[in-house]
């Protein structure tokens, strides 16, 4: 005997065995919108990690310049 998932919504238990046909099909729907969530979630950390890195890179790159811009100066 497999005992059906349990759902808090406001402080209230329901078990997914009591749910009539509709309530389960929310339910499911529920299940999709939690993991689409966390998959977005996800998503929005790399492309926020990803940002992170690129904004780091153009600071490295216009130190360098800046750098290569004084030997230049330097020189001549």
């Amino acid at each position: 005997n497999i005992s059906m998932a349990k759902l808090t919504i406001n402080d209230t238990d329901y078990y997914t065995d009591d749910f009539n046909e509709d309530q389960m099909k929310m339910y499911q729907e529920v299940q999709i919108a939690s993991s689409e969530i966390d998959r977005m979630s996800y998503l929005v950390s790399v492309l926020k990690a990803r940002q992170e890195m690129l904004a780091g890179m153009i600071v490295q790159a216009a130190e360098e310049s800046e750098v290569e811009d004084a030997e230049d100066k330097e020189k001549a």
